[in-house]
């Protein structure tokens, strides 16, 4: 029984030191999160657990504290338009999410030619010099996944690792 009772302690604590902060794919490094606005942040972290977001464009420390699942929910009053700034979130290890924008979010659906590329199947006008000349780093752009699914999701999918600068790379 004290073997069991060790085990089930040992592997109790190794779980909960290798725990940390665990958030959705929208965000991630290069985000743009909608300017003069609350704008929400959530995720999941060690049940019950304190956990604090530090934005750096005006210092504030959010707390909130993860329910008996995990599952946190905030909201993190943005300034005008601006950048690049960080988000520090933390449940005693710490996440942070970089070159994040402040700025107007924009949610695009449609027919395939929302998301014809420049050299792609429709060949854009001059599209070569548009490629090497596309060097917005205010523009970013995050691609979900095309997917059905019969039951509301968690998460969603997000394509090339999440938010993309615009460059003549991307």
């Amino acid at each position: 029984m004290k073997k069991i009772l060790i085990t089930f302690l040992s592997l109790f604590f190794a779980f909960s030191i290798s725990a940390k902060i665990e958030l959705p794919a929208i965000f991630t490094d290069n985000m743009v999160l909608q300017q003069q606005t609350n704008a929400a942040i959530w995720g999941k972290a060690t049940p019950k657990k304190r956990v604090e977001i530090i934005t750096s464009w005006d210092k504030k420390s959010y707390t909130v504290t993860a329910d008996e699942t995990g599952k946190w929910k905030t909201s993190l009053k943005t300034p005008v338009a601006g950048g690049p700034y960080s988000i520090s979130i933390s449940d005693g290890k710490k996440v942070e999410l970089k070159n994040v924008l402040i700025g107007e979010v924009w949610i695009c659906s449609g027919q395939s030619n929302m998301e014809m590329p420049l050299a792609g199947w429709g060949k854009i006008n001059n599209y070569k010099e548009e490629i090497d000349a596309a060097n917005y780093p205010n523009i970013r752009l995050l691609q979900v996944e095309k997917k059905t699914s019969i039951t509301p999701k968690e998460d969603l999918s997000v394509e090339n690792g999440g938010w993309q600068v615009c460059s003549p790379a991307t």
